[in-house]
């Protein structure tokens, strides 16, 4: 018994004392460290030299030789590398450190002979080439870690081309044309590797504010189709990559052209053509669908395109800046020529259901819509989601007309009959901004708020903003805010296309308050209802207004954008558009207009190259 006792006594002396060794070693570690960052390597080459007898693991084997080479101690650095080299035989990364001991004593000619030596003696193995490469990097060696892959690949072929290896050198580099090459030529090689070369190729030129990652890109599509035309993936990385960067006309430019070469009866120029529609491009929109009509109406899209090109039409008459009530017309003209000519069927709905709201929104002829979308609702083949859709614009225009009650109860049953869907969620937001129009805030707050998790982005941020406006002011002023009530009033008057009251009102707000929290929204309203009636003028100096007094709100990269597209479209002041496109993309990168901003820069620029120019024959 008295003998175990002393093996149990004895194991934990050994114990204690290996405790003991290991603290004092973590110690050392920890001061060597402290002293090294401080810059004092006289002190810290003295601990790592002590630990480095004890343990040669990379973290002290590392701080040991950078310590030597900041005190160019240079022999001594040679012996500790020379040492792991003999202890590791085809270690690429000691053989490196060599090299690099060499370049830091300023030997040229023997860190030279070093280096190139490992890449001659490369073996034919693809663990040896990354481990050398890696080493290189390690090291701050890019072009030998560079050479090394290109040497690799050489070797190996296809089968092993480190094209993502090198494509990130390149971009190390700064070779941005060299990187775009490497990432389009792997997925030429090897099709799988599309979605992962698409997530690289969106994370670099998301980085990318002066642009010259995605110029490179583009110039490398647009040279790699012109050189083999029969590859198509060139053109669809570029219509891709046009689409990533709201660069509509490019992606039509490559869609038509790919079309033409593939014969594919305009279906991708179709794709191009609803995206650039709801992106608001139509005059691209308009040039797809017409490219699609001109292939004749034999042609399988033909239907489609011609619906597509009239709600593109109208579509772009409504969303301008002033109203053209002789283009409406005009459209309103064309549309029932077109159904007359088609035939009231569910292809046709669209039309109808636009023609519907262009008499009731713009030409003041609410009788007509509402038969117009009955006839839809009466349709025996229709579905139920359509008759819900028309239900809804039905009710808008009851609030049109002001019957406010009515159009309260066809939104709720819209709402009830859809439940969780998202056209309950469009009905439920309306009647929310209903009960806004009328002054039940904390009804509709509570309706808003449900609706701020709906699946529909674009929903959840219009409810969200508005009932961030009720709680704001209904904190500051308690249920009965009359600055917002009278708000809420032109806003309803607004949607019912009464602008001189909603402006009398906002008027009228703006002299009761004049330091209300409110402003800003107000302000905006006002330079909206301006616009619309073409007092560009007087809405240029309100938005600037918004922009100096409230950088910082929510309003600041909206209003700074409405100018810019002022300046362009109306003013033709291209350099001051330019300056206020610079400004969002620099102040305000977080803002949902950024991208656009960043388009509209690039389009008023001209990046559009001689190339370009002539590869598509402009």
């Amino acid at each position: 018994m008295k003998f175990i006792h002393h093996i149990i006594l004895s194991f934990f002396v050994l114990f204690s004392l290996s405790l003991h060794a290991q603290d004092q070693q973590s110690s050392d570690e920890q001061l060597a460290a402290q002293l090294m960052s401080e810059g004092n390597y006289e002190k810290a080459v003295i601990l790592y030299e002590e630990l480095f007898e004890k343990d040669q693991g990379p973290v002290i084997y590392n701080n040991y030789l950078q310590c030597l080479l900041e005190l160019e101690e240079y022999r001594d650095a040679q012996k500790v590398v020379r040492s792991q080299i003999s202890d590791n035989p085809g270690r690429a990364r000691f053989e490196v450190d060599l090299g690099y001991v060499y370049t830091r004593s300023g030997d040229s000619r023997k860190a030279r002979r070093q280096l190139e030596g490992l890449i001659k003696d490369l073996p034919n193995h693809p663990p040896s080439v990354t481990d050398l490469a890696n080493a290189f990097l390690f090291r701050d060696f890019a072009d030998y870690a560079l050479e090394t892959y290109l040497k690799g690949r050489e070797m190996l072929g296809d089968a092993y081309p480190f094209n993502l290896q090198i494509a990130s050198i390149y971009e190390q580099k700064g070779d941005y044309s060299n990187m775009m090459s490497e990432y389009v030529e792997l997925v030429i090689i090897d099709e799988s590797y599309m979605e992962q070369v698409q997530g690289l190729l969106q994370d670099a030129v998301n980085d990318d504010p002066d642009l010259v990652k995605s110029d490179a890109l583009r110039r490398v599509l647009l040279q790699g189709s012109q050189r083999n035309p029969s590859q198509t993936l060139y053109a669809e990385l570029l219509i891709w990559h046009s689409i990533q960067q709201k660069d509509f006309e490019l992606a039509f430019m490559q869609a038509r052209a790919l079309d033409r070469r593939l014969d594919q009866e305009g279906r991708l120029v179709m794709d191009i053509a609803a995206l650039s529609a709801s992106n608001n491009q139509f005059a691209v929109a308009r040039q797809s669908y017409e490219y699609v009509i001109s292939l004749g109406d034999l042609n399988p899209y033909y239907l489609e395109a011609k619906v597509g090109l009239l709600n593109v039409k109208y579509n772009q008459a409504t969303s301008g800046f002033e109203i053209d009530y002789g283009l409406l017309r005009d459209v309103e003209a064309e549309y029932e020529s077109t159904i007359e000519q088609i035939g009231l069927r569910p292809q046709t709905v669209s039309l109808v259901r636009n023609l519907a709201n262009l008499k009731a929104f713009y030409l003041d002829n609410t009788e007509e819509a509402s038969e117009l979308l009955q006839n839809i609702i009466d349709l025996p083949n229709v579905s139920n989601r359509v008759r819900g859709e028309c239900r809804v614009e039905l009710a808008d225009i009851l609030l049109l007309k002001g019957e406010l009650w009515d159009a309260h109860l066809l939104y709720a049953r819209v709402d009830k009959s859809f439940r969780d869907d998202p056209l309950a969620h469009e009905a439920r937001y309306k009647n929310a901004r209903l009960s806004f129009y009328m002054g039940e805030f904390k009804w509709a707050k509570a309706q808003l708020d449900v609706l701020k998790s709906a699946t529909s982005r674009m929903m959840a941020n219009d409810a969200m903003s508005l009932s961030l406006l009720i709680q704001d002011n209904l904190e500051q002023d308690g249920d009965t805010s009359k600055p917002l009530i009278m708000y809420a009033r032109a806003e309803m008057h607004t949607f019912m296309n009464q602008f001189d009251l909603a402006l009398a009102v906002l008027d009228t707000l703006e002299q009761q308050f004049p330091s209300h929290q409110i402003l800003d929204d107000v302000m905006m309203s006002r330079a909206d209802i301006l616009i619309r009636t073409g007092k560009y003028q007087l809405a240029d100096e309100v938005l600037a207004s918004v922009v100096s007094g409230y950088p910082l709100g929510l309003h600041a990269a909206e209003a700074l954008f409405k100018r810019a597209l002022l300046q362009e479209r109306v003013f033709e002041d291209k350099e001051t558009a330019m300056e206020l496109y610079t400004e969002i993309m620099t102040q305000y990168p977080g803002s949902l207009r950024n991208a656009d901003a960043r388009n509209r820069f690039r389009y008023l620029r001209g990046d559009l190259s001689i190339e370009e120019m002539f590869f598509y024959g402009l």
